[in-house]
This record gives C-alpha cells, structure tokens and sequence, in this order.
C-alpha cells in the first residue's frame, strides 16, 4: 500500500491473496507463482517465512530464498530487500537459525541486495502473551524478557525506503522507541484489555531464556520508531 501510495507499482506473492490488487498466488516453499510474480517488477522486498510451519522452515525461508533470487536474477531485477530480525545470532532458537541461513543465501550476492533487521512487532506482542495466557485467571511467562516493540507500518515504510534507494548491504538495525521487560509488556496488555489474570514469573531451563533476558534481541541504540507499545494498545483497545 505505502509503494502504491508514493506512485509505484507493487505487486504481492502470497498463498493467500485475499484479493489484493495485482496479486498473485504462489509460495516460496515449491515456487508456485515466482516466475509469474516477478515479471516487469524491478525489485523485492522478501518478508515471507514459515512463522508457523517451523518443519517447512528450511524449505521455505532457505530454498525458498535462494529459488527467489536465481528467478530474480533472471527477471533482472536489480535489489532485493530481505526483511529480518535484531539479534537473532545471539539466541540459539532453531528459527533464528533458519532466520541466519536465509540471510547468508541474500548474502551470496546473486542479486543486489540490503538486509533491514527490525525488532519484535506489536503484534507479534500480542500474539506470545496470548500464547502464555492459556492457564485460567493466570499469565504465566518470563518476567526477565526484554524486547523493543516496534509498530510494523513504521518498519513497513522504512522497508519501502530502502527498496527505492540503492542496495545497501547490512543496514542498521530498527527498533522500537522503548526497551521493557516481558512483565512491564503484559502488566500493559492486561490493563489495556481489562484483564484481571494474575501474573506470574516462569522459568525456563533454556539457553535462550538467559539470552532474551540479556536483551540480545533489543538494539537500545536504534530506537528509530515513534509508537510505543502502550500508544498501540491505546489505539487498539480504545473504547472496549
């Protein structure tokens, strides 16, 4: 949308297009629709990955990946943008992984290219508290946690900066305008929401637990977004 709003043409790859304008269906994991998606475009901004299909992950977010660019490259596209995340080879979780080994396929060179690392969306916020708010009238999580939420059209306009401009390589991190802790996050999503759940801090027997904690995944230094995740739960939440 914020390409089509500055004048450009854009057209969307997804298995589900839902019928947006100059979309085509396709997936990156058997390379249905590439060919089809990629002509007369003249770059790519490569935000697909298999979030919920982590046995997929390396057919989808490596090979995938490296199908895309040697189709790009074909089709003469000049830059591709690969879209990732701050941190990740600090914290040994088998998706970052995955994550590092599709950007090492960008690196390859096969087509021009810049990488843009953002921190955790709002609503990728939302989407772990639920995942620890199974219990009845408890939220049980990690208290020590720290991430830098981020508003996903913030980095959606940078992401459209950066394809409109030359490839750039390694960029520098994106992060949102505030460092918390997981308990500060969900103290706010349960105000927000007018949760009475009791929270309670859950330890967790893994590496990445002392890593996240550490604030691997943060980037305090790059706090390039404007609206915090309390602005957001505002906004959301507003009136219910």
């Amino acid at each position: 949308m914020l390409l089509r709003q500055s004048g450009h043409r854009a057209r969307i790859l997804s298995r589900e297009p839902r019928g947006h304008v100059d979309a085509v269906r396709g997936d990156l994991k058997t390379g249905a629709g590439l060919t089809r998606a990629l002509a007369g475009m003249d770059a790519i901004v490569h935000a697909a990955s298999a979030t919920r299909e982590p046995m997929a992950g390396r057919a989808t977010d490596v090979r995938g990946t490296r199908r895309l660019l040697q189709l790009a490259r074909d089709a003469k596209i000049g830059h591709v943008v690969y879209i990732s995340i701050v941190g990740i080879e600090g914290v040994s979780y088998p998706y970052y992984r995955t994550k590092l080994a599709a950007e090492a396929v960008v690196r390859e060179d096969v087509v021009p290219w810049s990488i843009l690392r953002a921190t955790q969306f709002h609503t990728f916020m939302e989407l772990a508290l639920r995942a620890f708010a199974t219990l009845p009238g408890l939220v049980a999580l990690p208290f020590a946690w720290k991430f830098q939420p981020v508003e996903s059209r913030e980095v959606a306009q940078r992401a459209v900066d950066v394809v409109l401009g030359k490839p750039a390589g390694m960029l520098p991190d994106f992060g949102g305008p505030e460092v918390r802790d997981f308990k500060g996050i969900a103290e706010s999503w349960l105000a927000a929401r007018k949760d009475a759940r009791r929270l309670m801090n859950l330890w967790l027997p893994f590496k990445a637990n002392r890593q996240i904690a550490e604030g691997r995944l943060t980037c305090p230094e790059h706090k390039d977004g404007r609206t915090t995740f309390d602005q957001y739960l505002t906004d959301r939440y507003a009136g219910s």
